[in-house]
């Protein structure tokens, strides 16, 4: 079964708690952005603004920050954290991060970038909870897939085919059929969900085709 978790980047707190409250009661899973105007041009909300709304979703944090290992110590408190996922470029020492994340009892997730190659980041893929693809530039929702990505996750599986995959940006429901051949687990999805008229009703649409 294919999951789809809808992905929030945003800096707007009314449009964050609007999002929120259009997933309860559809899935039990969202992945938040969280950009820090370094890692990507775009800056979103401070934790203190996510953790003033209130749900029973959880969260899959999306560190697109310069500094991963600190962004932790600032994001932990929030008290529905599922996992956290950080960037292999961005972490100096990306095993201490993943350390740090398990040590407050999340799942630790590793995220690549379109053009970060399997062979730089392959040694920690099994320190790590999954690997999260990003198939376009990290910061911003709205772009086009980059399919290049696709082969990436061909030769992850062909070597290692039981370590969690996640893909993240521009997936459309044209994409969805391929990633579930190619045995993706997860996909995070923004703005093909939320620019939606009725985004609740979107993301059911959006399970049904992959899973029936």
């Amino acid at each position: 079964m294919l999951k789809i978790i809808p992905a929030i980047l945003t800096d707007n707190l009314e449009v964050f708690r609007s999002q929120i409250k259009q997933m309860e009661g559809v899935t039990d899973l969202v992945q938040i952005d969280i950009s820090d105007g370094l890692f990507t041009p775009s800056k979103t909300l401070g934790v203190e603004a996510v953790a003033g709304v209130e749900t029973n979703l959880k969260y899959e944090l999306h560190l697109m920050v310069k500094d991963p290992a600190r962004a932790v110590e600032e994001w932990y408190i929030l008290k529905n954290i599922k996992s956290i996922i950080f960037h292999y470029e961005a972490a100096k020492i990306p095993t201490a991060v993943i350390h740090q994340i398990k040590a407050y009892g999340f799942e630790a997730g590793l995220a690549v970038n379109p053009e970060t190659p399997l062979a730089d980041f392959e040694s920690y893929i099994y320190q790590a909870d999954k690997i999260l693809f990003l198939s376009v530039t990290p910061g911003r929702q709205g772009q086009v897939f980059n399919e290049s990505v696709l082969e990436k996750i061909k030769e992850l599986k062909s070597k290692h085919l039981e370590v969690p995959v996640e893909i993240d940006g521009g997936v459309h429901e044209a994409e969805l059929k391929q990633l579930k051949w190619l045995g993706v687990d997860e996909v995070a999805i923004g703005s093909e969900i939320f620019a939606a008229t009725n985004p609740a009703q979107k993301f059911k649409e959006l399970n049904m085709l992959v899973n029936s």
